[in-house]
């Protein structure tokens, strides 16, 4: 055992950081993973090669990528989520009735997790996939959640992660955001209007069992077709009644 504690737990900060690098960069050199963490090349080096070793990475030529071994540990993470598995059929249900992407989201550490999705037949997919993680503030399914935390966590979340701009309509102001949480509250449902992407939309819904605020699902799509009556009326009634559903069968699971 190591007799500086602290140097051990700086090292274990600089192996994870090279992973998540390779991870954000999907696949790198060490030069790369270097100037990207501001870290020394044999540093990144020295902790590629010792996640290659440990399976954590694959090495193609002079690139580092993201090997299998973690995916083993995500399925194992998620397998333990109820929620994925309870909420499965009402997913693919809602896409099919949509002809949209729907997403199942939970939040960990404060960001968001994609940990289940269902494509209808016109999805567009122009984000993410399962186990991303992502801001909550500019996507409907991080604000139906950020809107069911006490105001505290929310300030907490916005001091460790400021609320970028991703577009024009992206909310960068805490007091504008808890405004726009507590009109979620009020309404039952979260609306993104081009807040990620131009020309993207989402409806999203919270999941609540009792008094315990276990995630969300979100059905996204295309301006075009998320508009009018639709993306105001019909596609929130969809969307919340989907939640209630899901609710329901965790309460008796």
């Amino acid at each position: 055992m190591s007799d500086n504690p602290s140097r051990t737990v700086k090292s274990a900060n600089n192996l994870f950081g090279v992973l998540e690098a390779v991870h954000e960069l999907e696949g790198a050199g060490a030069t790369e993973v270097a100037d990207h963490l501001g870290i020394a090349k044999s540093t990144a080096h020295d902790h590629l090669t010792t996640l290659v070793e440990h399976e954590f990475l694959i090495k193609e030529d002079s690139t580092y990528r993201v090997g299998l071994k973690c995916l083993n540990y995500g399925i194992q993470a998620k397998n333990r989520l109820e929620l994925a598995n309870v909420a499965k059929p009402s997913l693919e249900q809602m896409a099919e009735e949509t002809g949209e992407i729907v997403w199942l989201t939970v939040e960990e550490y404060g960001k968001g997790v994609f940990i289940e999705k269902a494509m209808g037949d016109r999805a567009v997919q122009p984000y993410g996939e399962i186990g991303r993680r992502v801001p909550l503030h500019d996507i409907a399914a991080g604000k139906a959640i950020l809107a069911h935390l006490s105001e505290s966590r929310v300030r907490e979340i916005v001091e460790k992660y400021p609320l970028p701009e991703r577009t024009e309509n992206t909310i960068t102001d805490i007091e504008e955001l808890l405004a726009e949480l507590e009109t979620i509250r009020e309404r039952g449902y979260a609306l993104n209007d081009n807040e990620t992407f131009d020309g993207f939309r989402a409806v999203a819904s919270p999941i609540i069992v009792g008094e315990d605020l276990l995630g969300s699902i979100v059905v996204s799509g295309p301006k075009n077709r998320f508009r009018g009556e639709r993306f105001r009326t019909e596609l929130p009634e969809i969307v919340t009644g989907t939640a209630n559903a899901i609710e329901l069968s965790l309460a008796d699971y």
